[in-house]
């Protein structure tokens, strides 16, 4: 799955919106420079993910991103037990769109480019 966000309007008005629902949803947490102290961020163990770290989204697809926005912590599978997360699930609170943008908004941020699934015998 791609970001539908990414072929439709203007990436500005896109990163506009996805800083609107960071500042308002996600910076208490990973903080005002992504990386991961926020004010609640002392309270957390393990903390919460810095982005601008090139071990986290610089790493993921962003259909992935959106899916961990959407789940959260609660989502993970049995399988991938144990699992120590504190992310909410924010697929009951936030729009589709108002997560894809959060996600353009966290990757222009922090200067990354989101992962791309690479076919088979490609080469770079």
């Amino acid at each position: 799955v791609e970001n539908p966000l990414r072929a439709l309007g203007s990436m500005e008005e896109h990163y506009l919106e996805g800083r609107r629902v960071y500042y308002q949803n996600c910076m208490p947490c990973h903080g005002d420079g992504l990386a991961g102290r926020g004010h609640y961020a002392p309270g957390f163990n393990p903390s919460p993910a810095s982005f601008q770290d090139v071990g986290t989204i610089a790493q993921l697809t962003e259909s992935y991103v959106f899916w961990r926005v959407a789940k959260g912590g609660p989502g993970l599978p049995n399988e991938g037990a144990p699992w120590n997360s504190a992310m909410p699930a924010w697929e009951d609170f936030l729009t589709e769109d108002e997560i894809w943008s959060v996600i353009i908004f966290m990757y222009e941020q922090a200067g990354h480019e989101p992962r791309t699934w690479e076919e088979e015998g490609e080469e770079h």
